[in-house]
């Protein structure tokens, strides 16, 4: 039988080097599961964001066709490949290249939880999102969530290194990191007063810093936003695909859980015949007000539904339907029983968990942010459709809220664990309020009262 106590002392001190080992241990499975996919095709996405990477690399134009220029997938991941594929790499080494990020983002999680809840909670963020199959999924694919994830997280990073320090350029900082996490995942657009808000309420004179944040991430988009005037003679704030999105999530065949396969009007198809990319993201963009109007209540009743979704567990995928296109060792029945067994080990269990013991322990300030931006991104991708994929970078930030509760228990029987093996005198001194040195993994106090020493700047005022 294991000594809990030889446990403790070996943890202790050590939760920087197990998440790092955690951190590569992922991307190590992620790159195994590559190399045995090869070159099959994973994704419908994935072969325009590659032929995009390499067109701009080698003519410097953000096109599929070179000479045809085109807004119709976010830049944000085509940017991060085409060094890569500058330099000749392929399908399945793109892919090596996704799966870094999420070796990184689990770093920068590491080191973001461990500054607002200790150590040992940010050992838990990265082993249970390790166990979050959507993630191992989408950075085995070339899908622009797990991009999307690691600027995210660097983004609250950088925000809270600046209001640990009270230095505006940090705001500057994760205000240009954001603004690239808007070029990956435009509906992030939608949720950027949420970000203005939490920078401003950071520190007392927040305003400047708030104004420099939201100034600098509109400035990257408005750039592109620029591009796309230029390039295709009209307003694009970020991607052509918005129109097909609204209207493929609320046509009359759009369905709660799922877009695939959905059939618009005919005189929409007519219309689009021989028009431009800009005209078709017109023309379904006004079919799909078109499409709302001719029935609300059928449309409040399908964003409640598709709202409700955004919480699921299922991922149906168009490749699933789709020849050629390889989906996975595991059939779709056995995929969705893995992917409900993880959703209530880390995702909804603990969260409800949480929800129950509310007073006993309450959400920190920055576990708020995430639940905003989980729940309002939900609401934000319902006027469009929901998938699991789409809620992953949010994801990040719920299971790591869960992360600090599992630890937080795990602290609590720790300490009543210690207290219990204590000599009578000790536990006396104790419950007088004295207590020795507090240890970074089996403290006596509940772990939330000590914050990462070694990640936390010294406090400036400005």
């Amino acid at each position: 039988m294991l000594d809990s106590n030889r446990i403790y002392k070996f943890l202790n001190g050590r939760e920087s080097l197990l998440a790092y080992i955690i951190s590569f241990c992922v991307v190590f499975c992620c790159w195994v599961l590559i190399f045995r996919a090869g070159s099959a095709v994973k994704s419908l996405d994935e072969p325009d964001f590659l032929q995009i990477s390499q067109v701009l690399a080698e003519t410097g134009m953000f096109a599929l066709e070179p000479g045809t220029p085109t807004a119709y997938r976010a830049p944000g991941l085509v940017f991060y490949l085409a060094p890569l594929t500058a330099l000749g790499a392929d399908l399945m080494q793109a892919r090596l290249a996704n799966a870094l990020l999420a070796g990184g983002t689990l770093i920068l999680l590491f080191h973001l939880i461990r500054r607002q809840a200790g150590p040992v909670a940010g050992l838990f963020a990265v082993l249970m999102m390790a166990c979050w199959p959507v993630m191992i999924y989408a950075a085995t694919t070339l899908y622009p969530q797990t991009l999307a994830a690691f600027l995210l997280v660097a983004t609250l990073l950088l925000a809270d290194f600046y209001r640990s320090t009270g230095h505006r350029w940090l705001a500057l900082l994760a205000g240009l990191v954001f603004g690239a996490a808007i070029l990956t995942v435009p509906l992030l657009l939608l949720l950027s007063p949420i970000l203005w808000f939490w920078v401003f309420v950071q520190r007392r004179r927040g305003a400047l810093a708030m104004l420099l944040f939201a100034a600098v991430s509109a400035a990257v988009v408005c750039s592109w936003t620029l591009r796309n005037y230029n390039a295709l003679g009209g307003f694009v704030p970020v991607a052509t695909s918005s129109g097909f999105n609204l209207l493929a999530g609320n046509t009359a065949q759009a369905r709660w859980n799922t877009s695939l396969n959905v059939r618009f009007p005919e005189y929409v198809y007519t219309e689009m015949t021989g028009k431009t990319e800009l005209q078709r993201n017109s023309i379904m963009t006004k079919a799909a007000f078109k499409e709302i109007q001719a029935d609300e209540i059928r449309f409040v009743k399908l964003y409640m539904a598709k709202f409700a979704h955004w919480f699921h567990f299922q991922n149906r995928l168009l490749s699933d339907t789709e020849k050629g296109v390889e989906t996975g060792a595991l059939s779709l029945g056995k995929r969705e029983a893995v992917l409900f067994a993880s959703w209530l080990l880390v995702l909804i269990g603990p969260l409800a968990c949480r929800l129950w013991m509310l007073r006993q322990v309450p959400f920190r300030r920055i576990e708020l942010l995430f639940l905003a931006l989980w729940v309002f991104g939900g609401m934000a991708y319902a006027l469009f459709f929901t998938r699991i994929r789409f809620r992953l970078p949010f994801d990040w930030l719920v299971i790591s809220s869960n992360a600090i509760f599992v630890s937080e228990l795990v602290q609590r029987a720790i300490s009543k664990h210690i207290s219990g093996a204590l000599p009578p005198i000790e536990q006396a001194a104790r419950r007088g309020g004295r207590s020795p040195e507090p240890r970074s993994f089996g403290l006596p106090e509940p772990l939330g009262l000590h914050h990462g020493a070694e990640d936390s700047l010294p406090e400036t005022r400005h």
